[in-house]
């Protein structure tokens, strides 16, 4: 007995990516017109932007840190960082014939943790399958590794197909895909996470552990670790230290101290601790990271994060599963 065959039907198919990058704005940074004839989606990490479509006379958008922008091909755009921020960007480039991309275009969308999971993949398998190592921003490119894992392109344009097919649900029915807050304990999750992000800021110059989170917050290890997984993707203690070290990037963006003297404000007793963990998390040791600000000049982008070298938004190994887990100095 046989059965009708059924063909699967396909929203989205991307058909060649352009690019998958990171850059880190400067605060004064203006850029008055881009032209592509591919779409580009703009992911604001940290920071925030502003957005607009050339020729009309529209207010600008502005992007805030976790929001999500698609440009369409073949219009121009004008970008400049918001005042008093200093924009970090996910930005991918692709092409992709469907009917539904320009129900995408020209809109904000505010991304759920399941986008930022795409994203985050998306961002790991751009490090395992292209070599993008680059100075100059107009010049970028893609280059194929030599040792590319099996299928990690297709990957590629799966986790970019998740990612649309999570942005047309979001667009077409604002309440479909998403998991409703029955219980009173997934609202008290969120407020604690926020409760803790507020301590861990009041507390930047200082030690944190495990052990005192859970003393003031009258938690538990494992439900602890548990919010911060599903909620920010990151350990507790990991995202501690990515706030930490953001904080570094800021005070050295600044150019009033010493990175040493930023080392021992930020409560580090060691130098080399306080280089190890900078390199970690941003990919550069602080020293790079402050000569790369340094020979800007004129040119708009501080510093290419470039994927060999991995980024805030990149999965890190996690301090978590150091067995002290007090963040040692």
């Amino acid at each position: 007995m046989s059965g009708t065959v059924l063909h699967l039907k396909r929203e989205f198919d991307i058909s060649a990516v352009v690019s998958i990058h990171y850059f880190e704005y400067k605060s004064d940074f203006i850029f008055k017109s881009e032209y592509h004839d591919y779409w580009n989606l703009l992911y604001v990490e940290s920071g925030s932007c502003e957005i607009a479509l050339s020729n009309t006379e529209s207010e600008p958008l502005v992007l805030k840190e976790g929001e999500l922008f698609i440009e369409a091909p073949d219009e121009y755009y004008s970008f400049k960082a918001s005042a008093g921020t200093v924009p970090v960007l996910f930005s991918a480039g692709f092409y992709c014939d469907s009917s539904n991309m320009p129900l995408l275009a020209n809109r904000i969308f505010s991304c759920e943790q399941q986008q930022k999971d795409c994203l985050r993949q998306l961002s790991r398998e751009g490090t395992l399958n292209f070599s993008t190592r680059v100075d100059d921003s107009g010049n970028y490119f893609l280059k194929r590794k030599y040792n590319q894992p099996i299928g990690g392109e297709q990957m590629i344009s799966i986790y970019l197909e998740m990612l649309l097919i999570g942005l047309i649900r979001q667009y077409s029915s604002p309440d479909a895909g998403k998991e409703k807050i029955t219980s009173s304990l997934s609202r008290a999750d969120t407020v604690l996470l926020n409760r803790i992000t507020d301590y861990y800021a009041a507390n930047i110059t200082r030690r944190i552990s495990i052990e005192e989170l859970c003393q003031e917050f009258s938690i538990g290890r494992s439900h602890l670790q548990r919010i911060f997984r599903e909620q920010t993707g990151l350990g507790a203690i990991e995202y501690f230290c990515q706030m930490r070290i953001s904080v570094a990037k800021q005070m050295i963006q600044e150019n009033r101290m010493s990175l040493t003297e930023t080392a021992q404000a930020l409560g580090y007793t060691s130098i080399h601790y306080f280089s190890k963990q900078f390199k970690k998390i941003t990919g550069m040791p602080p020293s790079q990271y402050q000569s790369s600000i340094r020979s800007a000049g004129s040119n708009p982008v501080y510093h290419h994060i470039d994927l060999e070298q991995g980024a805030d938004f990149m999965p890190t190994e996690s301090p978590d599963t150091d067995s002290g887990l007090s963040f040692p100095e």
